[in-house]
């Protein structure tokens, strides 16, 4: 065991009453930590676990800029690596959130942001979200 990555964190309260100890060494306690690329926190509140999502995705699409730019390749192909690669690092780990209405809006800004930047479709254009689902 490396007493140094170890950490503790206690589910449902934000500080424990006394520290776990092994051997000398003392267990530090924390507030969040990233596991198998989820982000867990002491409240198993997901808005932050969310947050990093959207993040990801963002820069996901970023790496993409030339695909997008690019007049040669179709919207089909453009959504499909939009929806294989983009989708899936900001769906990742979703059966495991609780989700709340801003944080199901905040998705869904998201999802339409990802598609309005592959159709060249700034946001000071009047285009509503269900023209361009359709």
């Amino acid at each position: 065991m490396n007493i140094d990555k170890t950490k503790t964190m206690v589910m449902g309260s934000a500080d424990i009453e006394s520290q776990l100890v092994v051997g000398t060494s003392v267990i530090e306690n924390v507030r969040e930590f990233v596991y198998l690329g989820s982000l867990l926190t002491w409240d198993n509140d997901c808005s932050k676990e969310i947050t990093r999502r959207i993040a990801k995705a963002i820069g996901a699409m970023a790496q993409f800029k030339n695909i997008w730019r690019s007049k040669q390749i179709s919207i089909q192909t453009k959504l499909h690596i939009v929806r294989t690669c983009v989708f899936s690092t900001l769906m990742y780990a979703c059966e495991t959130w609780t989700l709340r209405k801003s944080d199901k809006n905040r998705l869904l800004a998201a999802e339409m942001k990802c598609y309005r930047h592959i159709l060249k479709i700034r946001w000071q254009q009047k285009i509503t979200n269900d023209e361009v689902r359709s």
